[in-house]
Formats: C-alpha cells, sequence, structure tokens
C-alpha cells in the first residue's frame, strides 16, 4: 500500500477522528451561544451534572462522565474558583464531594435559554436522523473498547 493511500485509509476511515472532528463542530456552536455569559458547554455541562448527580468524589463523577480526573480535576478547580460549584466537607469522610452553589444554579437559569437555542440548531442540522445519532452514540459509548 502507499503512503498516500494508507494516509487517505486513515483520515477517510477512522472513527476517532471522524467522532472527534463532529464533536469540535458541534462544540463550537454550543460554546457560540453561551459566549455571552462567559461559559463554554464543557463548563455548563460539567455543573448540570454536578447539579445532578452530587458525586462524593471527583472520581466518582470523571467515571459517569467517561471523563479523565485529570480534565475534569483542572475544569472543576475553575468552576469552584468562580464560586460555581463547592466541595462538601462531612465530618469523619475523607471524600470530598461536589455541589452546585446558588451562584452556579443561577448562572444554569441564564444559560438555559442558549443551550436550548444550540440544541434546537444541532437537532435541526441532523433532522430525522436525531434519534439515529443519539442511538450511534450511545453505542460508541458502551461499546468494550
Amino acid at each position: 500500500m502507499s503512503d498516500k493511500k494508507m494516509i487517505e485509509n486513515i483520515t477517510g476511515r477512522c472513527m476517532a477522528v471522524r467522532t472527534l472532528s463532529a464533536a469540535r463542530a458541534i462544540t463550537r456552536r454550543y460554546d457560540s451561544a453561551l459566549r455571552p455569559l462567559g461559559i463554554t458547554i464543557t463548563q455548563f455541562t460539567l455543573l448540570a451534572a454536578v447539579a445532578r448527580i452530587e458525586p462524593d468524589s471527583i472520581t466518582e463523577l470523571a467515571d459517569k462522565l467517561w471523563m479523565e480526573r485529570t480534565s475534569l480535576t483542572r475544569g472543576a478547580k475553575l468552576l469552584e474558583a468562580d464560586g460555581l460549584i463547592e466541595r462538601r466537607v462531612e465530618e469523619g469522610v475523607r471524600k470530598r464531594g461536589l455541589r452546585i452553589s446558588d451562584k452556579g444554579i443561577k448562572l444554569l437559569r441564564e444559560a438555559y435559554p442558549l443551550w436550548q437555542s444550540a440544541q434546537q440548531d444541532v437537532e435541526e442540522q441532523l433532522g430525522k436522523q436525531v434519534s439515529e445519532a443519539n442511538h450511534f452514540l450511545d453505542l460508541l459509548r458502551s461499546a468494550p473498547f
């Protein structure tokens, strides 16, 4: 196989390249919508996840979000520094869980309509394939790689 053919094969067929490229394109749409509030889609979804899960640790949250613990830690520290999430401190418990602050809930409320607009745009772009796309993404996430 020639080098050119090999490179075409990699860039044309690689599921990692294709899914990462699609994720970046979609992320740009959400980030653009949320920009007026100074947050990214990653921060927005992290806030929502902390609010929903109220994890006992960063590790628990990372596992549930399929994220690397170090990446999640960096993101959580930024949200904590901005007063959007807080560490729960329980006496006699070594783990320090996370919870969303009142300021974080307020930001989610402000960001929600912007997120809804971006979500609608993405769904409209996918058209009838929305449920198929969601199903495909769920399959990828649960595949035993």
